[in-house]
């Protein structure tokens, strides 16, 4: 993934954020520009249930990586601490890992989806945030809030271990800050945003 002047058609440089191993296809990407063209949002899908979500501050002809707000923390922040209790969730990709494969796991996550919704300002913006996850022996109903949800699984006859399903989807006010950091401002609840319309 590049940036091109759209003028000069020249090549600015490479976006080296942007997941590119999975999809290649033109529509497997898409860029949100701020309304004064000084930074770009760009989703991409890095796995087959993960897109991720760069950020690029663009001046005097370069395009500098900025920090990618994390939504989930801010707007639970029971349930990273609860994964934390658990020893760090796993991703996909640590599951299915040669080293990984077989070894017990308390959670894990199983997919995300993050991208720029829209631009408010030049300095502002929301991000849409869902991820699904699964976690064994600790029931995290009380630790999604308003968020996520929690349902139990089923579990095989030779694990007793209880096991949970938790899904989250939720939108954020964020802003831009000097050295190329954010922050988020406010969280809101998507499904409860999608019931009131």
């Amino acid at each position: 993934m590049y940036l091109r002047d759209a003028h000069t058609k020249k090549l600015i440089g490479q976006l080296a954020q942007v997941a590119t191993g999975l999809d290649s296809a033109p529509d497997a990407y898409h860029a949100h520009w701020a309304p004064d063209s000084k930074h770009v949002g760009i989703t991409s899908r890095a796995d087959r249930h993960w897109a991720d979500n760069a950020i690029y501050r663009i001046e005097n002809r370069r395009a500098y990586p900025v920090k990618t707000p994390e939504l989930l923390c801010y707007a639970v922040p029971e349930f990273c601490q609860l994964t934390k209790e658990l020893g760090g969730a796993l991703t996909e990709d640590q599951i299915y890992a040669e080293d990984t494969v077989g070894k017990p796991w308390k959670v894990r996550q199983n997919s995300s989806y993050s991208a720029i919704a829209k631009w408010i300002s030049p300095t502002r913006f929301v991000v849409s945030e869902e991820s699904q996850w699964q976690v064994k022996e600790r029931d995290p109903s009380a630790t999604v809030g308003q968020y996520g949800e929690a349902e139990t699984l089923e579990q095989e006859s030779g694990d007793s271990a209880a096991l949970y399903n938790v899904s989250f989807d939720v939108e954020g006010e964020c802003e831009l800050l000097p050295a190329d950091k954010t922050r988020v401002l406010s969280t809101q609840p998507v499904k409860e945003q999608k019931a009131s319309e």
